[in-house]
């Protein structure tokens, strides 16, 4: 086949649009012919792919006719779009599918409309409750306008999580047989595996710094362990708008030199960070399902997340990691600490992350799924 791949992001940028597109082309390309469509500066093309990078540096209605006319061109010919944002690859994709007359694959994974407005503290909704009834403006409403009509003209949607698949369908108005659930895939050990020594009060994140990342909750997490903990140290890799002000709310209560801020990291880096850490938290109040999660438990590194839909399709409490109330910083700091002091359970949690990664998260599932929906697209009158 020849597949269009269409990515908002490509590395060396982060996020999961970039890791997910590049590790998906290092699985397919030598089956595939596959052109990669991608709003990059900086970027690089890799081994079996072609790259059309369009440049972000440009007001955003010149991005997205630059972006439209990629498309159109690298398509000719092509089977299929597969693309990662209903919005800003989706709504261009959407239009040259429409001309080419060939089908495109949604991969969703989060509702931008709503992540906008909770970057911008237009809500403080929870993702479903903000579908009913969206807070934030117009641009928002635009944004959710754009989202519905991508999503219902695609052939299939993909979603990593049921949780998502339910809520997409109700918020949309999809047909539930157009969407279908492949769970996001990681690879049980890294390719440039490093012998990295672990640190034994060392704890991590890595994410976009931004509000429903929950971060400032493990700040004030560090800050209730530190009487007890003194040595404990937070690593923070990633940067984004909240930059700031969790530096500040660090001097506030008296952390800033037990956490650390990394800024942004490459694939590698935060690969050796997780084998260096000895605990892994994701505080978030939102995750489609977490790629994040998903390749701690390659790593080794024991888990900490909220119990959240999505996440707990990945994380099991006791038996993958360890699920916290949303919100609780205290609870938070508890289950840090447990992963901190308790070996056994550690041991267990890591074990039983590297066992689900297999059975449920294999690459090798992934992709034969993927496949499976991209054959089902292409035979759709």
């Amino acid at each position: 086949m020849k597949i269009i791949l269409a990515t908002p992001l490509y590395p060396p940028e982060i996020g999961g649009p970039a890791t997910y597109v590049k590790e998906l082309c290092e699985q397919i390309s030598g089956k595939h012919k596959i052109i990669i469509v991608a709003y990059a500066d900086d970027a690089i093309a890799q081994s079996g792919a072609e790259l059309i990078a369009v440049s972000k540096k440009q007001p955003l209605i010149v991005r997205l006719f630059k972006y439209f006319f990629a498309l159109w061109k690298a398509s000719r010919g092509a089977d299929l779009i597969y693309v990662q944002s209903a919005v800003a690859s989706g709504l261009p994709t959407a239009i040259a599918a429409m001309f080419r007359k060939i089908p495109f694959v949604v991969k969703f994974v989060g509702d931008e409309a709503w992540e906008r407005a909770v970057q911008f503290r237009q809500t403080k909704k929870q993702l479903e409750e903000f579908l009913q009834k969206p807070e934030g403006g117009l641009k928002v409403k635009i944004i959710m306008a754009v989202e519905k009509f991508v999503l219902n003209r695609a052939s299939i949607v993909t979603t990593p999580s049921f949780y998502l698949k339910e809520t997409i369908i109700r918020a949309y108005g999809l047909k539930p047989e157009r969407v279908i659930i492949n769970y996001n895939a990681a690879d049980e050990k890294e390719k440039n595996e490093t012998t990295e020594k672990r640190s034994l009060f060392q704890v991590l994140t890595t994410a976009r710094l931004v509000p429903h990342k929950g971060i400032d909750g493990i700040i004030r997490a560090v800050a209730i362990l530190k009487s007890r903990l003194p040595e404990i140290k937070f690593f923070v890799a990633g940067d984004g708008p909240e930059e700031e002000n969790l530096k500040k709310l660090t001097k506030e209560l008296g952390v800033e030199n037990n956490v650390v801020f990394v800024g942004r990291v490459t694939r590698l880096e935060t690969w050796k960070l997780r084998k260096q850490s000895s605990v892994y938290v994701l505080n978030s109040t939102y995750e489609g399902l977490p790629h994040t999660v998903l390749t701690s438990f390659a790593a080794g590194i024991p888990v900490v997340a909220t119990n959240i839909f999505g996440t707990n399709e990945a994380v099991y409490h006791e038996q993958t990691g360890l699920l916290v109330s949303l919100g609780d910083d205290k609870a938070l700091a508890e289950a840090i600490s447990r992963l901190l002091t308790d070996d056994k359970l550690t041991k267990r949690l890591i074990a039983g992350g590297k066992k689900i990664l297999r059975e449920k998260f294999s690459w090798e599932a992934h992709i034969s799924s993927l496949m499976n929906i991209f054959k089902s697209a292409i035979s759709r009158p």
